[in-house]
C-alpha cells in the first residue's frame, strides 16, 4: 500500500510539473501573440492570464481588440477566454461574453448574444495545419446607434479539412433574421409598388461549399496566405417571406484573381424580387420594365413561375444570363 501512495504521489508530481511548464508556455506564446499583434496593428489586449489546473489551459484576455489592417473594421469585448485540455492541447475552445462591440464607418454597433463559443483544431504535425473550426452564435443581436437592429434566432458556421492538402468544406446557416421595418422602409421607399411591404424575416441563410487552395492553412499562414484556387458551390439558399433564391455551380480562380465559371440561380417570387431592386436603387427604373419582361419570357421558357439564369464569369467580367454586369469580382 506504500509502494502504491508512493507511485500515486510521484505521478501527481510529475503531472503537476508538466502542467507548469507547459502553462508558462501557454502563456509566453499568448503575451507574444498579443505583442505581435499590437506591433503589426491588428489587436490588442490589455492583459492575459492563465488558470485551470489541473485539467486545463485557461487563456483569459481582458479588454481585447482585434481591426482590419486598414482600419475599417474593428471588434472589441470586455474579455474573451481560450479553453484547451491539459491532454488535448491540439484543440481549442473560446468564449465570447454577451456584450460586444463592432466598429464601422466610424460608428459603433452593439453586439448582443445569448451564447458564443468557438473551436479549433489542428493535426498533430510539425506545421500544425487547421483540421477543423466551428461557430455557434445563440440570439445575436446588432444595434446601430440610431436605434435599428438586426437579430436572429441564430447562427453557425463551420470549416473542415478535406482528405487533400488545401481542400475544406464550408458551411454556413442564419436562422430567423430579423430586419427591422424601418430600415426595410428606409431602403424600399416604406413599401413596393401596389402596397406590399417587403417581410422583416428571413427565415434562412444556407451556404454548402468546397474550396480549394493551394496550400493548408497551418502555422505558416501568416507569413504565406493560402490562395484561393476554386470554390464548388453545392447548395445556397436565401428564403425571405414568400421569395426564394437558390443557387449552386462552380468556379476556378485564375491567376488574376477573378473567377471563371458559371453559377446556376433560381429564383421564385422574382417579380417581387425586382421590385425590390428597385426600390432600393440597385436597377434603374426606366430598365424595369424592359428586365421585367424578359425576365417573363426567360421564366415561361423554363417551364414554370420560377426564374432560371446562369451567373457567369469569362475573361474578367460576369452577366447574368444575356445581361452584362461589369468586372467579376477579386477574390484574392
Amino acid at each position: 500500500m506504500r509502494k502504491l501512495i508512493g507511485v500515486v504521489v510521484v505521478l501527481m508530481a510529475l503531472y503537476g510539473g508538466y502542467w507548469a511548464v507547459a502553462s508558462k508556455a501557454a502563456l509566453r506564446g499568448a503575451e507574444a501573440a498579443v505583442a505581435q499583434a499590437q506591433t503589426e496593428g491588428w489587436g490588442n489586449a490589455k492583459a492575459v492570464s492563465l488558470a485551470g489546473f489541473p485539467a486545463r489551459f485557461d487563456l483569459t484576455f481582458t479588454e481585447p481588440m482585434l481591426r482590419r489592417g486598414d482600419g475599417t473594421l474593428e471588434w472589441r469585448a470586455p474579455l474573451m477566454q481560450l479553453f484547451m485540455l491539459s491532454y488535448q492541447p491540439n484543440k481549442v475552445i473560446a468564449w465570447f461574453p454577451q456584450d460586444q462591440v463592432l466598429r464601422a464607418g466610424g460608428q459603433d454597433f452593439a453586439v448582443t448574444v445569448a451564447d458564443m463559443r468557438a473551436s479549433a483544431a489542428v493535426s498533430a504535425s510539425p506545421d500544425l495545419p487547421l483540421s477543423d473550426v466551428t461557430l455557434v452564435v445563440k440570439a445575436p443581436r446588432i444595434a446601430a446607434p440610431g436605434g435599428a437592429a438586426l437579430a436572429a434566432r441564430e447562427l453557425r458556421a463551420a470549416l473542415r479539412a478535406g482528405a487533400t492538402a488545401g481542400q475544406y468544406d464550408l458551411g454556413f446557416e442564419l436562422l430567423d433574421l430579423d430586419l427591422p421595418q424601418a430600415l426595410l422602409a428606409a431602403q424600399t421607399g416604406a413599401a413596393l409598388s401596389g402596397g406590399a411591404v417587403p417581410p422583416t424575416r428571413a427565415e434562412r441563410l444556407h451556404l454548402d461549399a468546397a474550396l480549394s487552395y493551394d496550400r493548408a492553412f497551418d502555422r505558416h499562414a501568416g507569413q504565406t496566405p493560402p490562395r484561393l484556387l476554386a470554390a464548388d458551390l453545392h447548395d445556397f439558399e436565401i428564403r425571405w417571406g414568400a421569395m426564394v433564391l437558390a443557387a449552386s455551380g462552380a468556379v476556378e480562380v485564375t491567376a488574376t484573381g477573378q473567377p471563371e465559371g458559371r453559377i446556376m440561380l433560381r429564383a421564385t417570387e422574382w417579380r417581387q424580387m425586382l421590385a425590390l431592386a428597385v426600390e432600393a436603387g440597385l436597377i434603374a427604373p426606366k430598365l424595369a420594365p424592359t428586365l421585367t419582361a424578359m425576365a417573363g419570357q426567360m421564366a415561361a421558357a423554363s417551364g414554370g413561375e420560377a426564374l432560371e439564369l446562369p451567373l457567369i464569369f469569362a475573361a474578367g467580367r460576369m452577366s447574368l444570363g444575356p445581361l452584362p454586369l461589369g468586372a467579376a469580382p477579386y477574390l484574392q
